[in-house]
């Protein structure tokens, strides 16, 4: 079998997407720095709870790692757990505190966690229809003619989806409930499989801005002296329209890395320029460190403006120094 051939069995001849890659990918020997990964978010700012969570599959270092911040009253309940693949439950029910289903592929999940203060169950349904921005693309025109530096430290395949989440939060103390609360909020979710060395990523924005007719999702990556960037803007009764070029205007912290505030300005496949504001209402700090130095990671909860408009999101920094 020649290595064309090869190569294109295993993206099964091209990178359009069926319900089965929801679920983890397995093609039996995997390069270094190899990661699967799920990430969900909600957003329920009247009911002052955020919810942010990324499950992932580290193939070559054979151990799966599980994140949840529940963030409730500006409080955050950070859990985490390592996990040999080997050991990983196929059902997703990772312990008695986190489980996660996959209700309906490329429509629907639902995610529990529970711990002797909180229990939270919380449906996420697709808003907009999953967004591929790969799909259509020929995997072996891409491997000759577009695979460039970056793809050597996060190729990957990937799509996003905007989401709904409904459900209920139970508050309790010393075993007694305390509060119940109704989730209502926009939320977001990825699925990416694929290399991800994150001390080999210069720097990234990521952004989701929710608001009440249309979402904004976008990212700008700096690896290996290469400019990395897309986007799309998905709008109710309307064309998905894809984000061309990012410019990124960040305010910070005296300490010159955690941004407060940052100011977008984009530009679409039309040429349409739009300005988005953001101000962080929430920082939560992920160092990354490695073999080649430390990758900080600021997972920003965040109000945003645009058009005389305000909504939620997220707006994910991240910055690697190098021994």
């Amino acid at each position: 079998m020649t290595k064309e051939k090869k190569q294109k069995e295993q993206v099964n001849g091209s990178f359009d997407l069926s319900d089965k890659d929801e679920y983890n990918h397995d093609w039996g020997k995997f390069p270094p720095f190899h990661n699967e990964s799920w990430y969900f978010n909600f957003i329920d700012r009247p009911n002052k709870v955020f919810f942010i969570t990324r499950l992932s599959y580290n193939m070559d270092k054979k151990k799966s790692l599980v994140l949840v911040l529940p963030i409730i009253d500006g409080k955050v309940r950070v859990y985490f757990k390592e996990i040999p693949l080997e050991k990983m439950p196929a059902n997703w029910e990772i312990d008695k505190k986190v489980k996660y289903y996959c209700i309906k592929p490329m429509k629907q999940w639902r995610i529990k966690f529970k711990n002797s203060q909180v229990d939270l169950d919380v449906n996420l349904e697709g808003r907009f229809p999953v967004f591929n921005s790969a799909a259509g693309t020929d995997p072996l025109a891409f491997l000759k003619e577009d695979y460039t530096k970056t793809e050597q430290v996060f190729a990957q395949m990937h799509y996003e989806q905007p989401m709904i989440a409904t459900g209920t939060l139970i508050l309790k103390k010393k075993g007694e409930v305390i509060e119940t609360r109704t989730i209502k909020g926009f939320g977001h979710r990825d699925h990416s499989w694929g290399i991800r060395e994150w001390g080999g990523i210069d720097s990234w924005n990521w952004v989701v801005a929710q608001f009440e007719d249309e979402t904004i999702n976008f990212y700008k990556a700096e690896a290996l002296g290469e400019e990395k960037q897309d986007g799309i803007i998905y709008s109710k009764g309307a064309d998905n329209i894809r984000i061309t070029n990012i410019e990124v205007t960040t305010k910070t912290k005296e300490n010159e890395k955690t941004p407060v505030s940052s100011t977008f300005i984009i530009t679409d496949e039309n040429g349409k320029k739009r300005t988005i504001e953001s101000k962080t209402i929430f920082s939560q700090y992920l160092p990354l460190p490695s073999e080649k130095g430390l990758t900080e990671v600021y997972e920003q909860v965040a109000v945003f403006t645009y058009n005389g408009k305000e909504g939620d999101g997220i707006s994910e920094y991240l910055s690697t120094t190098r021994d």
